[in-house]
């Protein structure tokens, strides 16, 4: 269990921490000089068997920041109080801090009741059970204790031992995440990085890597909570042994993001649901400038409000944040937000939009969008609410970068969600897919309709009947195909009973020319050729055969020949087993193809206009 301490400066919270665990948090020699702690301390124990790791966080407002850095991710806050001063202004700030991060248990430890009489102890009680009330942590057990003499000690260690027994359970299925809130080196082992795991978990071998240079670290090995481990859990305070890259370990620092995930990037654009303070005494407008924290991470930014021009003291609203420096947040991230002169905190957030877009943040479609992944109550009915919203389908690293989802994660939920199904790496409802399948075989009936000399619609026409952002078109024709609802013959489709009806010169001259195709259907005659053996000038020969060519019947990728559907299907498969990864060669399709090289030149041309291949240099990839 990790705790966190937080409270007015010089209420007694390092000398807490040291009765409890027996170590000096403060080491710094300006610390001890000032009897003031100035950055994180660390220190564990283990309390009848329980293991609990502590950090002791400054209590000074200048300090605010290592605060924040340091009870981001806690299971447990001890807010001091001493007994002699009562509430205080950071007393204050802490806690609305606390209460923002939605830390999930809260003692109140009344700190010097040594130095006090009973009634004054009384007193403060009173006024901390005055404070809590509106909190969420009404009802929070208050112990008074003394740092200094011990007294109080044992009532505290049984309320800590009862809050273990109620702390929450983190989920560790996840890719491994955690912020950095300590980098240092140590002789003989080289660089270790101190934080708490968010989600996940980490073992010794592991490759993990920072989210902003993706440069790939080794864990050497871990210590948990003080102890060696193999292995380590989301919820657990460790310190990681990495290897690798110096020029990259050396950037490591706090606010750094450290994960396993592939997907996740940083981000300057945040969607957020964003609370003010009830303290404020102004309202919160558009584009105010405040200091953004994330967990250990601390940059500038600007609040753009969404739904309205200001938001009023103990208001809710959707709010972008634009940030100086990137965020790696996902979904349902806390965020703290303080004043431009960092002297106040005056909102919290939690992430709904990890990714955002700064263009269009405030159209009616967006917000309603928002609204309703804001109102998720779990991950399960957010990605629920994507592919509700989202009928072209969402990319699976969508889900592994926003949610933080392992492919194990998304496998599962798909196997509970019997209405979603997985298509060319994207998710789609069912509903969608069938509303698609509809659309497609409506549009192409409308082709036959107004088109009955054509043999069919070119496929890449059809796909354009579904709107851009449709991710899965190519599935949803590879099963129409498959069900035989759609005839698909080269690159062209139809429905299974469509009838052709060419003019009777063409339908004939077609007829005498097919045979001729066939004899070389890679290398057919040119038109000349084919001319001189059909008696038909080669001018007459080309516009008769016209309505062929738009029906789709016959294809002309270049100018002097004509070839067979089933032709130029067979070269498209040809130019798939070709391209690989590292593409191909002119003088590869020629070899495959056994034709010569001018013509090889002008198919390959005609494939790169129709968006089949793409051309680099003298080597050609595929782009379907």
């Amino acid at each position: 269990m990790i705790i966190a301490t937080a409270g007015h400066v010089d209420h007694g919270k390092t000398s807490l921490v040291g009765l409890l665990t027996g170590v000096q948090t403060d080491q710094l020699e300006e610390e001890r000089a000032r009897g003031l702690t100035i950055d994180l301390g660390f220190a564990h124990t283990t309390i009848q068997g329980a293991s609990f790791g502590f950090v002791d966080v400054p209590g000074h407002i200048r300090f605010i920041n290592n605060m924040l850095a340091g009870v981001s991710a806690v299971d447990l806050a001890l807010l001091v109080v001493a007994a002699d001063d009562g509430i205080m202004p950071q007393t204050r700030e802490h806690l609305a801090i606390l209460h923002a991060l939605a830390v999930p248990q809260l003692i109140v430890v009344l700190t010097k009741s040594d130095r006090v009489t009973a009634e004054q102890c009384q007193t403060v009680t009173e006024s901390i059970k005055d404070l809590l009330a509106p909190t969420t942590y009404a009802g929070a057990k208050i112990v008074a204790c003394s740092g200094v003499t011990g007294i109080g000690r044992q009532d505290l260690e049984k309320a800590l031992i009862e809050a273990s027994t109620e702390a929450r359970l983190r989920s560790d299925v996840g890719y491994f995440r955690m912020a950095v809130d300590r980098v240092f080196t140590a002789k003989g082992a080289g660089t270790i990085v101190t934080g708490a795991i968010i989600d996940g978990s980490i073992a010794i071998a592991d490759t993990i890597h920072e989210v902003s240079a993706q440069q790939p670290f080794k864990v050497r090995s871990i210590q948990r909570h003080g102890s060696a481990s193999d292995i380590a859990m989301a919820g657990d305070r460790v310190a990681l042994n990495l290897t690798g890259p110096q020029a990259g370990l050396k950037q490591l620092v706090r606010g750094a993001w450290l994960t396993a995930n592939p997907t996740l990037r940083p981000h300057h654009h945040i969607d957020v649901l964003l609370h003010v303070q009830s303290t404020e005494v102004k309202p919160l407008r558009h584009w105010t400038p405040a200091h953004v924290y994330h967990s250990a991470q601390h940059t500038l930014g600007h609040l753009a409000t969404l739904e309205a021009p200001k938001m009023l003291p103990n208001e809710t609203g959707l709010v972008q944040v634009v940030c100086k420096a990137p965020l790696s947040a996902c979904v349902g991230d806390k965020i703290i937000f303080r004043d431009q002169g960092a002297t106040r905190t005056i909102a919290s957030g939690i992430v709904v939009d990890p990714i955002a877009k700064g263009r269009g943040r405030a159209k009616p479609s967006r917000l309603k969008l928002l609204n309703a992944l804001a109102n998720a109550a779990h991950f399960d009915d957010y990605a629920q609410v994507c592919l509700d919203t989202m009928p072209g389908g969402v990319p699976v690293s969508d889900f592994a970068r926003n949610l933080n989802w392992l492919p194990a994660t998304i496998q599962a939920w798909l196997k509970n969600n019997k209405q979603t199904l997985l298509l060319d790496q994207c998710l789609v409802t069912k509903k969608a897919f069938d509303q698609a399948q509809t659309a497609l075989i409506q549009g192409l009936s409308r082709f036959h309709k107004d088109n009955p000399a054509a043999e069919g619609m070119n496929v890449s026409a059809l796909s354009g009947v579904l709107p851009r952002n449709y991710l899965f078109k190519t599935a949803i024709i590879d099963q129409l195909k498959k069900t035989g609802t759609i005839v698909v013959v080269g690159t062209i489709a139809r429905l299974p009973g469509a009838i052709v009806k060419l003019p009777e010169a063409t339908q004939r001259l077609l007829d005498r020319l097919r045979p001729l195709l066939a004899e070389t259907p890679l290398q057919p005659p040119v038109i000349h050729d084919l001319s001189e053996r059909l008696g038909v000038p080669p001018k007459s020969l080309l516009q008769q055969l016209q309505p062929a060519v738009k029906a789709g019947l016959l294809v002309q990728p270049v100018k002097n020949r004509l070839f067979l559907p089933e032709s130029i299907q067979t070269f498209t498969s040809l130019i798939t087993e070709l391209a690989g990864d590292n593409g191909f060669s002119v003088q590869q399709f020629r070899d495959a193809a056994g034709i010569g090289r001018n013509l090889c030149i002008e198919l390959l041309e005609y494939f790169d206009g129709k968006g089949i291949t793409r051309r680099d240099g003298n080597v050609r990839f595929l782009r379907i």
